[in-house]
């Protein structure tokens, strides 16, 4: 079949044909239409004609599914492109905060305007317990979900996306924490006097930068002992329980980690190696490192508690466990070492990530450049 012009063939049967697009199907694949001519030039015409129409047509079309409707069918669309923790926060969402205000309402009645009064309500008493309103972030995640949505609805029913008009609120961004070095030396002499699993946790996360997820995932098998290598392959999740015969609200998940750039490879000290080694010495290859029973791993909810509460023996300020994580690439930074290792060890896509997030200079780091500047 040769071409001549825009989607306009000629056919081995002699005649023109010319093609445009009439929608989607299910799987979001565009659906095309032909006309058909014995010239070049009255298929042109045709084709020019019936867009026309078409378009006049479409222009208006109102689509009568319901939000409810379209947020069942995009969130069964997404289910199998994202991870388990994912589509659970997705549907928390959904059930708390969208549909309460607009599950019967069609599509074709949600206006921008709607949209950001949605927002604005949100934001002012948006709370469960309607004790006020969300924070900027929340309702963020929430924008996110809807704008997915409705942009699922434009592909697969042509509609006008409404969600492309929605004013996201700015969160305010807190300054990130990281352990004073009185801190940190005051946790490591507490744990060496009060030696349990929790000592080797604290040595591996300030010395490594590992999330708390991916500490509780870790197995044996994930240590390569010979080249001095740390692999994260997985992540620990607690999620909603979706079980409605389940007594507990939530359980616990092993996933793959927050990202690609999260399966990674991190050189490990001689020091911390042999500690590990000396650790997992009775333990089989595929059993959890810091499980009790080698088989379930460690929650962390567990490890949290058990990080506040060496927090308190310390007589120190209660943060969470993540702050080893800001702590350990400050330190990186402070020591002068590249970035690029950094953000790859941490597990980033990018090094532009590690420098916004977590790389922020000591007061001692900045007190020492000050002091060299003015004896300068």
């Amino acid at each position: 079949m040769s071409r001549k012009g825009e989607n306009i063939y000629k056919r081995k049967d002699g005649r023109w044909e010319g093609r445009y697009k009439c929608g989607f199907d299910k799987n979001g694949k565009t659906k095309y239409k032909s006309v058909y001519s014995r010239t070049y030039k009255d298929c042109k015409e045709k084709l020019n004609c019936v867009k026309s129409t078409h378009k006049k047509e479409n222009k208006d079309i109102k689509v009568f599914l319901t939000v409810k409707e379209l947020l069942d069918e995009w969130l069964k669309n997404v289910i199998l492109k994202v991870k388990k923790s994912t589509v659970n926060t997705y549907t928390i969402i959904i059930r708390n905060h969208i549909l309460p205000v607009m599950a019967q309402i069609s599509l074709y009645k949600i206006t921008p305007a709607f949209l950001n009064n949605f927002v604005t309500e949100k934001l002012n008493n948006g709370r469960l317990d309607g004790k006020g309103g969300l924070s900027p972030k929340t309702v963020q995640n929430i924008v996110g979900v809807l704008k997915s949505a409705f942009k699922y609805a434009e592909k697969i029913y042509g509609i006008k996306n409404p969600a492309n008009f929605i004013t996201i609120p700015k969160s305010n961004k807190n300054e990130t924490e990281t352990l004073t070095d009185l801190e940190t030396k005051t946790i490591k002499e507490y744990c060496q006097h009060n030696y349990d699993y929790f000592a080797l946790i604290y040595d591996l996360c300030i010395s490594t930068g590992i999330r708390i997820g991916e500490l509780c995932a870790l197995q044996c098998n994930d240590i390569d002992f010979e080249n001095r290598i740390l692999t994260v392959r997985k992540t620990v999740q607690r999620i909603k329980n979706d079980d409605n015969f389940s007594k507990s609200k939530t359980k616990v998940i092993i996933d793959l980690p927050k990202t690609k750039n999260s399966l990674r490879k991190i050189p490990l000290p001689e020091k911390l190696l042999k500690k590990l080694k000396d650790f997992v010495s009775s333990k089989k290859s595929d059993d959890f490192i810091f499980s009790a029973d080698g088989k379930k791993p460690l929650d962390v909810r567990t490890v949290q508690k058990k990080f506040t509460s060496v927090l308190n023996k310390c007589g120190m300020r209660k943060v969470k466990f993540h702050i080893l994580r800001h702590t350990f690439a400050t330190k990186w930074v402070d020591s002068g070492f590249d970035i690029k290792s950094l953000s790859e060890i941490l597990g980033h896509s990018n090094v532009n990530i590690t420098l916004t997030l977590y790389v922020h200079s000591s007061v001692e780091m900045k007190r020492r450049q000050i002091n060299e500047l003015y004896a300068a």
